[in-house]
């Protein structure tokens, strides 16, 4: 589950880096600048959701055959 809370950590810290971003549209920085900084927040965020997507399925994965192992060892006792 460690990768879970880093990829949660990671999009915590995407969303703080967007925040800080937003407030400096009135200040030093450019339009196009913080255009960037979306786009690289909108890419990471989506590599994110990938792996986060990955981790569920491959816990689902063992959760599923742990639970095939216990049912079969219910069954042999």
């Amino acid at each position: 589950m460690g990768q879970l809370e880093e990829a949660q950590e990671r999009l915590e810290s995407a969303l703080g880096r967007l925040e800080e971003a937003s407030q400096r549209v009135g200040g030093n920085s450019t339009a196009a600048q913080v255009e960037g900084e979306l786009t690289a927040l909108r890419q990471r965020c989506n590599e994110l959701e990938s792996n986060t997507k990955d981790v569920s399925a491959r816990l689902d994965s063992a959760i599923e055959r742990l639970r095939t192992i216990l049912g079969e060892s219910n069954g042999a006792g």
